[in-house]
């Protein structure tokens, strides 16, 4: 036997062994880990050396402050308020969106009068609209929740539009030459085949949300977690600001990733 025999079978035999899926998980969180690592060590030394006009918090000032003020009444009564605009506005957003846009989608007559409109409000600074809300809404939590519905809702609408777009038409001249109804067509062949883009437009929906909540907290009546962020600012206890930021970009992450491995089965289903 020779050695390139042997480094062959050597190769096949590693080849035929599996992977432990926690090397794998393993090797998949490490570049972020080491990332994120890095990122708090930079904010670290940034902060020992003093550069700013003011003292900034670092990470470990942060994280104290998530251990003392995380577990106050006010934070938790906070992020209360700001979780209840936060789910009213994304639920009905998420909703809205998908029926719109499978409507739309479906329709050319529709995709062409209402496509470019869309388009042209979702390119607005949303800034500019919040004015508009106030007048329309007040300043509660109806139009805090506005704010989010309209956030969430164009994102999903233009997902969605784009999943029904990208149906194989094979699939709707069947419905049509056996004359299915529209509640099978939109049941059997459009929703399932626009899922995965509507789960990526719910996806980034929920982070244009969790950005519509603090602005909307900021410019309407200062509560929620938005309120914490903006009264502790200004009273320079920035580590204590810091916490309601932290709290919303975990809740972000938390639901991205849960969204991307929904999204990634949709996926190889559609495959």
């Amino acid at each position: 036997m020779t050695a390139t025999d042997t480094a062959a079978r050597t190769t096949a035999a590693d080849q035929d062994v599996p992977i432990a899926p926690w090397r794998t998980r393993a090797t998949a969180l490490t570049p972020p880990a080491v990332a994120f690592v890095i990122g708090l060590g930079l904010w670290q030394l940034f902060v020992a050396l003093d550069l700013g006009r003011v003292e900034l918090p670092g990470p470990l000032a942060i994280a104290g402050a998530i251990v003392e003020f995380g577990r106050t009444r006010e934070f938790f009564d906070a992020a209360l308020s700001s979780g209840q605009v936060f789910l009213q506005g994304t639920i009905a957003g998420a909703l809205a969106g998908v029926a719109v846009g499978v409507a739309i989608g479906a329709n050319r007559m529709l995709d062409r009068a209402l496509g470019p409109l869309l388009f042209a409000v979702y390119s607005t600074p949303f800034i500019a609209l919040v004015p508009l809300f106030l007048v329309a809404f007040g300043y509660g939590v109806l139009s805090k929740s506005m704010i989010v519905f309209f956030l969430v809702f164009m994102t999903v609408v233009l997902q969605t539009i784009a999943g029904v777009r990208n149906i194989d038409p094979r699939f709707l001249e069947v419905a049509d030459s056996f004359s299915a109804p529209v509640w099978r067509r939109w049941t059997e062949i459009l929703l399932p085949g626009a899922l995965p883009f509507i789960v990526a437009g719910i996806r980034l929906g929920i982070g244009r949300g969790l950005v519509g909540v603090i602005v909307a907290e900021f410019e309407t009546a200062i509560t929620g977690l938005g309120g914490v962020i903006l009264q502790r600012s200004q009273n320079l206890q920035l580590a204590e600001g810091a916490v309601p930021a932290v709290f919303l970009a975990a809740v972000g992450i938390a639901l991205t990733v849960g969204l991307r491995r929904l999204e990634a089965r949709l996926n190889v289903w559609k495959r």
